[in-house]
């Protein structure tokens, strides 16, 4: 950043030249009275690619500014009303001698902003910040928006001196990551730092997290001089719930087809025990980490609890004559299950692999059961053939929910000793499988009384792209209002990073809430919650058992 110097040229008899003395420096304001007839006018000389930004306050008088190129032409004014500052900026085109000329505003210019021209007054005119192209072109990093007082303590002590951060890590390692610090006087929000210990080679590190909506370029780290310690600091809700993962080292790509090269890297939080979605075997690379903030909603049923006696699985392959296609079928039966007697409550839910590895779904219902919260249900899990089929059955399928209806259910009650009352019946998924739930009750109340439906992809329509605002979402809250009401009752849940960051027309948040909305105007029953968290099993494996006990345990909704 360098100084620059303005002359000042007082077009007006009415008001004496300044002399030489009077020449304006960078960052000290001019201050002049005006009146009608009167013009200021300044020059900059400025190099090519310079960079000015300035302001303006006027006091009394509107006041217009106007910036001239050095041939006379306009480059572009502002009109400054007797409010406060308002800033001004120019970015040199070609070398040369700029104007700034300053005049009371006309009454027409006055009145574009709702106030009286004309009038005499004074104003004051200054230049802030001069940047060469060089300077402008850099890469500036932006401030922190969040101050955490973890990373301000450490920053302090390397200003004074601090070379060695060994007991600035032995301290995190203590205390876990990522680290959560309160928020003075706010008791909604949190300040959470997410840490990377970096080396010679670290060039950028980027977070990535289920709470993350873009632009991802806000979550790229940033480093503190001269040390290891990469950091960034967010604000989230007290009782968010998420997981997350680092990306070093790759390109700072987040859309398009290359943006695969910024993930390459992606891996768990080493500095965190807390591993999420891997086996125990695999390394960190293969894995993400999980938070759970001081206020996050425990989800009790997930943990096994030995005197609870355990359900059998059993695996089976299923061909589908109408579907022209073959799948696994896991079946969970209640501990004490028998071919006879009274027939236990029926569950069907999608994604079979993540319902039984991600959401351990026959320990929350073993749990559930033994805690006397549902009663005995017979589960079935219903594994997808691939992900393309997934993609093509789960949202609004007529084939899928009539597979379900004429197929697979008959099929369970064959083998299974299980209930025909669709009030003790559930179907249930998440996002493609919760729209799927959302259908497969529309189509076929008599079977699927019950729908459990975690953070359902409403976003869909018929050959809508996600994001796409072109095509409206929520085909399937229309296909509601346009049915009569039907005999089912409905929990719904959704996640308030599910937001819809692009401005494609509504993501999970937007269009759950509509769809509550249209079911609860058609008079449905209907038990919706929202969570701190994202598009993520780490939550849906605690809101399973919640809906679980709303729909099949009796406990009346809370709208």
């Amino acid at each position: 950043m360098r100084t620059l110097l303005l002359t000042i040229a007082v077009a007006s008899t009415a008001v004496p030249p300044l002399g030489a003395q009077d020449a304006l420096v960078a960052t000290r304001p001019v201050e002049r009275e005006i009146a009608a007839d009167i013009v200021h006018a300044y020059t900059m000389s400025l190099a090519p690619g310079d960079y000015v930004a300035g302001s303006i306050d006027a006091r009394d008088v509107v006041v217009v500014a106007t910036v001239l190129f050095p041939d006379g032409t306009r480059f572009r004014g502002v009109v400054a009303p007797p409010t406060g500052r308002r800033p001004f900026s120019v970015v040199a085109e070609a070398g040369g001698v700029y104007r700034i000329e300053v005049r009371p505003a006309t009454t027409l210019e006055a009145e574009r902003i709702g106030r009286t021209g004309g009038g005499k007054g004074s104003y004051s005119i200054q230049v802030d910040e001069i940047l060469s192209a060089a300077e402008r072109a850099a890469t500036i990093p932006p401030p922190d928006p969040h101050v955490s007082p973890l990373i301000r303590d450490l920053q302090v002590q390397v200003r004074q001196g601090l070379t060695d951060t060994t007991a600035f890590w032995q301290r995190v390692a203590q205390s876990g990551t990522p680290v959560v610090e309160p928020i003075d006087k706010d008791d909604r929000y949190t300040l959470v730092t997410f840490l990377w210990r970096g080396g010679p080679s670290t060039r950028n590190v980027v977070v990535l997290g289920s709470f993350a909506k873009p632009p991802f370029a806000d979550y790229v780290m940033k480093r503190i001089e001269s040390t290891d310690v990469w950091y960034l600091t967010t604000r989230l809700p007290r009782g968010a719930r998420f997981a997350y993962g680092f990306a070093p080292n790759g390109p700072l790509l987040f859309e398009g087809p290359r943006a695969a090269l910024q993930f390459a890297s992606a891996q768990g939080d080493p500095l965190n025990p807390r591993r999420w979605a891997c086996p125990d075997e695999a390394s960190r690379y293969e894995c993400q980490s999980a938070a759970e903030l001081p206020d996050a909603p425990p989800q009790p049923w997930i943990v096994k609890d030995p005197g609870a006696a355990a359900g059998v699985v059993e695996r089976h392959q299923f061909t589908s004559e109408r579907l022209k296609n073959e799948r696994q079928i896991a079946v969970y039966t209640p501990p004490g299950y028998q071919r006879s007697g009274t027939a236990a409550a029926l569950l069907i839910v999608f994604d079979a692999a993540s319902y039984l590895n991600l959401v351990p779904s026959p320990i929350i219902l073993d749990n559930l059961i033994a805690a006397s919260k549902i009663p005995p249900t017979v589960a079935v899990f219903v594994a997808n053939p691939s992900q393309e089929t997934r993609s093509r059955e789960l949202p609004p399928n007529p084939l899928f929910a009539d597979f379900l209806r004429y197929e697979l259910v008959p099929w369970v009650r064959d083998r299974y000793n299980v209930t025909a009352d669709a009030k003790r019946t559930v179907v249930a998924g998440s996002s493609f499988g919760g729209i799927a739930a959302m259908y497969a009750g529309l189509r076929h109340p008599d079977v699927f009384g019950n729908v459990l439906c975690q953070s359902g992809a409403f976003w869909w329509a018929p050959d809508r792209e996600f994001g796409d605002a072109s095509i409206e979402t929520n085909w399937l809250a229309k296909e509601y209002v346009e049915s009569p009401t039907l005999p089912l009752r409905f929990w719904m849940d959704a996640g308030v990073f599910e937001v819809d960051a692009r401005g494609g027309g509504g993501a999970i948040l937007e269009t759950s809430r509509h769809m509550r909305d249209v079911l609860l105007a058609k008079g449905y029953e209907v038990t919706y919650r929202q969570y701190a968290s994202g598009h993520d099993y780490l939550n849906w494996r605690g809101t399973l058992a919640d809906g679980l006990t709303v729909l099949l345990g009796g406990t009346p909704s809370q709208r």
